[in-house]
């Protein structure tokens, strides 16, 4: 169980508000808005290069942007150092020290802080058993698996209580299991001590598994959307984020007829009907996005609205999950993914197959 002391440290709301950063000709960050609530666990998710690591070193003061400010819990923090900061760090590396044990890595900020023993003792019990490590406090760390070294740097940046907790990519070195494993045990830490954590992975499953809420950014440092992560997968805004968060079927279309409920598209596969979020106006080229799983077969039982016929290009065994590959009679791929119930007819390759997907699933974007 965690002590009063560390249960009453609650984290503190982060505003980045029209940051810009530049290093030369390269912007690396471009005019990012966002207000990070007090307490949640938010991510910045997107590919390699897009900035997520620079916003990180930005909120931390190891970087000052070159427009914008920096706000942590309404304090400007211009001019704020990184050891001025209510925030603490942990890099992809750990930078764990190998001589010491968990006990000493953990306290290493304390001894900086000159805490009294007594209280420095029970400070790091209280954060091993808040890692779920209570008996490995005399151990190397050389002595702990992949995981329980995540823990101890977890524990160690708790131990001077910041308000914002700062990942970078902290998970990235383990193994699919692990990483699984250690987002559920992220997510329950963040839970139990109320600190804000701000959390950086181009891993999609990370972002959407463990958030309260996500950022999405593009290659060119630009905030795409910000939002649950239901809303990030299921709404998009932008076809660079319906394209990078999960799989889709992106469709050329022109908006042809637009309605209060819905829309009707033109494409090579013929009239669609859609969803149009952004109400882009007739005439408009656009793309119409379908997510391999709201694509059904056609099996004797109706259609959802938009139907196709198809031939099978190829099919993956995924156990949970049948994956095809599809081509359509004027030669667009599209993926269907379909839950392994027993229900579905039995296919081969180069069988015709009539789909079909609703238009609540189909969001047309620019």
């Amino acid at each position: 169980m965690m002590t009063t002391e560390m249960a009453s440290n609650v984290g503190h709301d982060v505003h980045i508000k029209d940051v810009t950063m530049a290093f030369g000709p390269v912007t690396a960050v471009d005019q990012v808005n966002v207000h990070i609530p007090a307490g949640t666990f938010f991510s910045f998710l997107g590919p390699s290069g897009c900035g997520k690591t620079t916003l990180l070193k930005l909120v931390s003061g190891f970087l000052e942007p070159t427009r914008g400010e920096i706000l942590i819990n309404g304090i400007n923090m211009k001019g704020v150092g990184p050891n001025k900061r209510p925030t603490a760090m942990i890099f992809q590396n750990l930078a764990l020290f190998p001589l010491m044990t968990v006990a000493e890595n953990i306290a290493f900020g304390l001894d900086v802080m000159g805490m009294e023993k007594r209280q420095k003792k029970s400070r790091v019990e209280a954060l091993l058993e808040l890692v779920d490590l209570p008996h490995a406090g005399n151990l190397r760390v050389t002595d702990l698996s992949g995981g329980q070294r995540q823990r101890v740097a977890i524990a160690r940046a708790l131990a001077v209580e910041p308000s914002v907790l700062l990942l970078d990519e902290p998970l990235s070195a383990l193994d699919l299991k692990l990483r699984k494993h250690m987002r559920t045990e992220l997510r329950q830490i963040q839970q139990k001590t109320d600190v804000t954590f701000i959390y950086i992975t181009h891993d999609q499953g990370e972002a959407l598994t463990m958030s309260d809420r996500v950022g999405v950014m593009s290659q060119s440092g630009v905030l795409e959307q910000v939002g649950t992560p239901r809303e990030i997968y299921d709404h998009p805004r932008t076809a660079f984020v319906a394209s990078f968060v999960g799989e889709n079927n992106a469709i050329p279309v022109t908006m042809a007829e637009n309605k209060r409920e819905g829309c009707m598209v033109e494409s090579k596969l013929g009239t669609l009907s859609c969803q149009n979020p952004l109400n882009i106006e007739s005439g408009y080229s656009a793309t119409a996005f379908v997510r391999p799983e709201t694509i059904a077969l056609v099996n004797g039982s109706g259609s959802y609205g938009n139907q196709l016929r198809c031939r099978i290009l190829s099919q993956r065994f995924e156990g949970a999950f049948m994956t095809m590959e599809l081509t359509a009679d004027d030669g667009t791929l599209l993926t269907l993914r379909q839950s392994n119930n027993g229900r579905q007819p039995p296919l081969e390759k180069g069988d015709s197959a009539a789909i079909t997907f609703s238009p609540e699933h189909t969001m047309v974007l620019r």
